[in-house]
């Protein structure tokens, strides 16, 4: 997924009032592409969590075998290492394995945050 540059995030201490938002904006579902390989998954509200599924509507849809729930822990982890991921630098390599090991749905969230965020 290309990550704009220059788009650094001012996330709330809490990451609640951004995670409202991503919700609010997928609500009842919206279907993304997810451009590593050009396939599409829907993202739907489910509780007070996102459920990833295979698009519906879109012609090229991405196989989930076990459809994960997005939710607002794993979201916070995310969003806190959010910003480092936009540049390199060696001295934040281990919070980024941190983050990449801690959470297998990463490219969902990253995916949520460029479009919603």
């Amino acid at each position: 997924m290309p990550v704009l540059k220059d788009r650094k995030l001012d996330f709330s201490e809490s990451k609640e009032d951004e995670w409202k938002i991503i919700l609010d904006k997928v609500g009842d579902g919206i279907e993304l592409p997810e451009p590593t390989v050009d396939r599409w998954f829907l993202a739907r509200v489910e509780g007070d969590g996102i459920r990833i599924t295979g698009a519906e509507k879109n012609v090229r849809p991405l196989k989930i075998h076990e459809p994960p729930l997005l939710e607002l822990e794993d979201f916070k982890q995310v969003a806190e290492g959010y910003n480092d991921f936009l540049f390199p630098d060696i001295n934040l390599m281990s919070s980024k394995m941190r983050i990449l090991e801690s959470s297998p749905n990463l490219k969902y969230y990253f995916n949520l945050i460029y479009n919603f965020l």
